[in-house]
């Protein structure tokens, strides 16, 4: 009976690893086969049976023994060995095996070494399939994060924010440019939707609320110019953009939208309007002070020539002649205000025509010195001109309107300053431009004077004086300056004098 099970169990035993799809050997220390079971012949195209007594070598051949020839080696020595490998089979057939060498050891003997290779091309496929899917996968998320980055950073450039209220867990959500625009910490969650009402001035809060609220009832989304407050205390505008989104059942679910940075925009808008209306206001008191002065110039032209008759009048008392001359005194100050106005509103609306023509300073500064020398000696005040250098000192000016400008400032830098004291009047170059310098050591002016210079009829306190003025000749000066494509620089300290630079462009030197 034992013989009959023992019998059965090696035929159980074989029929058990002939059906088992692992390839299963046995190899002694001369790498002589042993046994094998049937998968060899589906692996290697070869009868099992006759495969016992061949040597391993004839049966991977040359190319496939050495690879494997060092996992073999390994085993003889004693050591279990793993490795994967690409088998070739018959019919260009070629599978993926797990090969595994396990070593017998009888006494500490290696006597051979049994060889189990499993089929695993399926789960290399699965394998492979699951590699090329995480690849895509990381493909399409560095894509995502690449699509993150250009959006936050058009967002950045863009200075437009976006947001999202899913309604009904009262959850929002900012983006980053958002909290930018806002000057809001990003680490912090952003505001629910009734904490909005802190971030907008209270006229644009109620301009969005009610906007939303339109939003939720009808579907119509809103597009709105609104002023925000930041933690700082700044504030700013943006234009605000939203639209709701509805389920199936037409129940508002979610309210999205952009906010846009316009701070700038309407800073500008603004900026252009007060402009605007400078302007306009401008043009409109040059109407007025032209049409004035026209008004006023015939009826003091008659003023003055009949006062002129009386002083010519040998019947003329003494009193009446001094009256007489009283009003010639007064009116001429009045025609001179006049024309001076008149030449403002002119110079401001563009009317003026300039006829430049070559002038050289080396001769027309002496000259204008010459005649105001009576009037310097008058106020016991000193008249000198600087040496200049060599450079050229010609420039391409109206000389009508070159003379008004040079007459208002040296007039005042004798009228305003001390007896015994000094006006020096000084050219240099530096053959791009060429300046003219009035240094006076008279009264001086404060900053805040200094601020109101050149506005037209503010003397600055010197109405208050017995020296006479229109408080016109420097706003027309410097517009004539400017006219001429120069300018005019003021530095000036009370009790120690002012400094007048008129600067205009050198006349290019001609070329041979």
């Amino acid at each position: 009976m034992n013989d009959t099970f023992e019998r059965n169990s090696a035929h159980h035993l074989r029929r058990l690893v002939d059906r088992t799809p692992s390839m299963l050997a046995y190899w002694d220390c001369d790498l002589r086969c042993r046994f094998a079971n049937r998968a060899y012949e589906v692996w290697f195209g070869v009868d099992p049976n006759a495969l016992v007594g061949t040597s391993l070598q004839d049966l991977l051949g040359p190319e496939l023994f050495t690879l494997n020839e060092g996992y073999i080696r390994a085993a003889l020595r004693g050591k279990e060995q793993s490795f994967e490998r690409v088998v070739p089979g018959p019919n260009g057939t070629a599978r993926d095996g797990l090969a595994r060498y396990i070593p017998d050891i009888v006494d500490g003997e290696v006597l051979g070494f049994t060889v189990e290779v499993t089929d695993v091309s399926s789960l290399k496929r699965v394998e492979s399939a699951l590699r090329n899917k995480a690849a895509q996968n990381a493909r399409v998320l560095t894509l995502l994060r690449k699509s993150n980055a250009a959006l936050r950073e058009s967002q950045r450039l863009g200075q437009i924010g976006s947001w999202e209220w899913e309604i009904e867990p009262d959850i929002t959500t900012w983006s980053e440019e958002l909290y930018r625009i806002f000057g809001r910490d990003p680490s912090r969650l952003p505001p629910t939707y009734a904490e909005h009402a802190a971030l907008y001035a209270p006229s644009s809060w109620q301009q969005l609320s009610s906007a939303v609220e339109r939003a939720l009832t009808t579907g119509a989304p809103y597009s709105l110019e609104l002023e925000f407050k930041r933690p700082d205390g700044s504030s700013g505008w943006i234009e605000g953009r939203g639209e709701v989104e509805l389920d199936q059942s037409g129940r508002p679910v979610t309210l999205r939208g952009t906010a846009l940075d316009i701070t700038l925009r309407r800073q500008a808008t603004e900026a252009q309007l007060q402009h605007d209306l400078a302007e306009s206001a401008s043009r409109n008191k040059s109407q007025l002070l032209s049409r004035v002065s026209h008004e006023l110039r015939t009826p003091l032209n008659a003023v003055l020539g009949f006062a002129q008759l009386l002083q010519m009048d040998q019947g003329t008392s003494a009193k009446h002649r001094q009256w007489a001359e009283m009003i010639v005194s007064s009116g001429e100050h009045m025609l001179e205000l006049v024309d001076e106005v008149l030449d403002l509103a002119g110079a401001e609306r563009g009317n003026i025509t300039l006829r430049p023509s070559p002038i050289n300073l080396e001769t027309e500064i002496p000259r204008v010195m010459a005649h105001f020398a009576g009037l310097a000696a008058a106020a016991e005040v000193v008249l000198s001109k600087a040496t200049t250098q060599t450079l050229p000192l010609i420039v391409e000016l109206d000389p009508k309107r070159f003379q008004q400008v040079l007459n208002t400032v040296l007039s005042n830098a004798i009228k305003y300053n001390r007896p015994g004291g000094v006006v020096s009047l000084s050219t240099n170059s530096d053959g791009v431009r060429v300046e003219v310098v009035i240094k006076d050591s008279g009264i001086g002016m404060s900053a805040a004077q200094l601020d109101r210079l050149f506005t037209p009829f503010d003397r600055l306190g010197a109405e208050n004086t017995g020296v006479k003025g229109t408080g016109v000749g420097l706003a027309l000066a410097r517009t004539l300056v400017e006219l001429m494509g120069g300018s005019i620089r003021v530095e000036s300290q009370p009790g120690i004098g002012s400094t007048f630079t008129l600067a205009f462009p050198a006349r290019p030197s001609p070329t041979l």
